[in-house]
């Protein structure tokens, strides 16, 4: 995301502080407020999936207008079908199980003559720097499974 007239550190440190903030608030959510965002963002794609569509065809076209080889473009396309596929992938993720705050193991340990229990729970993230290959899928599949 670039800001008009702003340096790229800026943007980058903008970008940064905003995901700290949105991680906090991710961090309260309940498993219900998650899942309604995740609804949302499966809803969002498939009711904009027309400009979704007709945007990475001009993506595809500028690639293919810039000598780019077949199999990158071929990478880039996204058809109608996959952002159904997606928006379906993004609804089974929102009703699978909600990990976070779950004891994922349970350790007993000695320590000062005593033997306390280690708990290991799942817990959020936070955020995370990822860097992909430009798959147009793997952003949103990336950002679901963040949320």
């Amino acid at each position: 995301m670039q800001i008009q007239g702003a340096p790229l550190v800026e943007n980058a440190r903008e970008m940064a502080v905003a995901a700290k903030e949105s991680s906090r608030r991710l961090q309260v959510m309940t498993s219900e407020e998650r899942k309604r965002i995740l609804l949302d963002i499966a809803d969002a794609l498939e009711g904009n999936s027309h400009i979704i569509h007709v945007e990475n065809e001009a993506d595809v076209c500028a690639s293919e207008h810039a000598g780019h080889e077949k199999s990158l473009i071929s990478r880039l396309a996204l058809s109608p079908g996959k952002i159904t596929r997606l928006a379906n992938d993004i609804r089974v993720l929102a009703n699978m199980e909600d990990p976070i705050g779950r004891l994922s193991r349970k350790t007993q340990v000695r320590w000062a003559c005593r033997w306390p229990h280690l708990r290991e729970n799942i817990m959020s993230t936070g955020r995370s720097l990822v860097i992909f290959e430009s798959h147009p899928d793997a952003l949103t599949q990336i950002a679901t499974l963040a949320i």
